[in-house]
């Protein structure tokens, strides 16, 4: 192994994992077909969805990508600006309807293959933040009736739209996969009513209740025994831990742009100084849509690169055992004395006058 392998084997046994830093901030984040499915709901109000997705910043390539996630703050601005350019405040409630079995990829699978309802609800539960980070939902049971509970995390406010399309959603499907025909009892919103009564009870077909002191769906107990349509045990079996190593590759919410260009920054920096076409390639994109995306965000490329540079020089200096000249070529610079002047740059100080404070100190 090499001294520069070394040196980064033995910060990140000593804590100073060099990417740990560029993990930083975490966005809460929504899947892909959680983003399709408002622009689908744009092209429905006849709105050009291609218009909607470059005035907020998507790529083709990002909506093609299986695995993009978009940012929970970034979704809810979507909805905005889809329900304002309709004209239609029910159009959450719409676009679920639209939404044909299937969309949700292995979700509605494995809640097809559910033995039961009640099955359906707590796996549907269990595997949602392949959905959303942003929320939860909490099947709650006592003698009479059932409620699921929709919870947001810290950090994710309630958003009307939202959660009328996801409620939407839920009955809908439900009600198509069972075997026999069950209704919520009732659907509770802590929002007040703002689309027209009928869509409300023509989706739910059950009593609708606003200003409620929180989201659920209600309904009897006994629903939650009816039986799925295509309920398959060994099937479901098999989703049901494709569902969960999708979850288990999630971090708890998707990193933001910036950290994952700066983790892949500080990928490529022991090779030299990174290029934006491979950065841009680690992460899906074209070199010009980073580009943007990044200038959009505050952080033009060369910005980045020479923050990530200084970042990772800081915490590399606080490991006694990498010499200098190491710290030098780990974060990109091939010349000492390049790494030196950009060092004073960032510090006002060399790297050895810095690590001496620092011992002292």
């Amino acid at each position: 192994m090499g001294s520069v392998a070394q040196s980064r084997l033995v910060s990140s046994r000593r804590g100073l994992d060099p990417l740990a830093k560029a993990e930083g901030e975490r966005t809460l984040s929504v899947g892909v077909k959680a983003l399709r499915s408002v622009l689908g709901a744009a092209e429905a109000a006849g709105i050009d969805a291609s218009s909607i997705a470059r005035a907020h910043g998507l790529a083709p390539e990002e909506l093609r990508n299986p695995d993009f996630r978009l940012s929970y703050r970034r979704w809810i601005a979507l909805w905005d600006d889809v329900v304002e350019r309709a004209g239609d405040p029910g159009v959450g409630l719409r676009a679920a309807e639209a939404l044909s079995i299937g969309h949700w990829d292995v979700m509605d699978f494995v809640v097809a293959s559910s033995d039961t309802v009640g099955d359906a609800f707590q796996r549907f539960s269990r595997h949602f933040a392949v959905i959303s980070t942003a929320v939860r939902h909490v099947l709650q049971v006592d003698r009479a009736e059932a409620r699921l509970v929709r919870e947001h995390v810290p950090g994710a406010a309630p958003h009307r739209v939202a959660t009328e399309f996801g409620f939407a959603n839920i009955v809908l499907r439900f009600r198509a996969l069972a075997a026999a025909p069950w209704s919520p009892s009732s659907i509770q919103f802590r929002h007040p009513r703002c689309a027209e009564l009928e869509t409300y009870t023509r989706i739910f077909a059950c009593p609708i209740r606003f200003r409620a002191p929180g989201d659920a769906i209600v309904l009897p107990r006994a629903a939650l025994a009816t039986p799925m349509k295509g309920a398959a045990p060994e099937l479901c079996a098999v989703l049901d831990r494709h569902a969960a190593l999708l979850v288990q590759k999630l971090p708890p919410a998707q990193a933001s742009l910036v950290e994952r260009a700066r983790h892949a920054l500080a990928l490529e920096l022991h090779g030299g100084a990174p290029r934006l076409t491979t950065v841009a390639k680690r992460l899906g994109l074209s070199a010009r849509t980073l580009q943007r995306r990044l200038s959009e965000d505050g952080f033009p490329f060369r910005a980045l690169v020479e923050k990530t540079r200084e970042e990772l020089a800081l915490r590399y200096l606080e490991d006694p055992a990498i010499g200098l000249a190491e710290i030098g070529a780990l974060v990109g610079f091939s010349d000492v004395s390049a790494f030196y002047k950009a060092f004073r740059r960032w510090t006002g100080s060399t790297p050895g006058q810095l690590r001496e404070r620092r011992s002292v100190a």
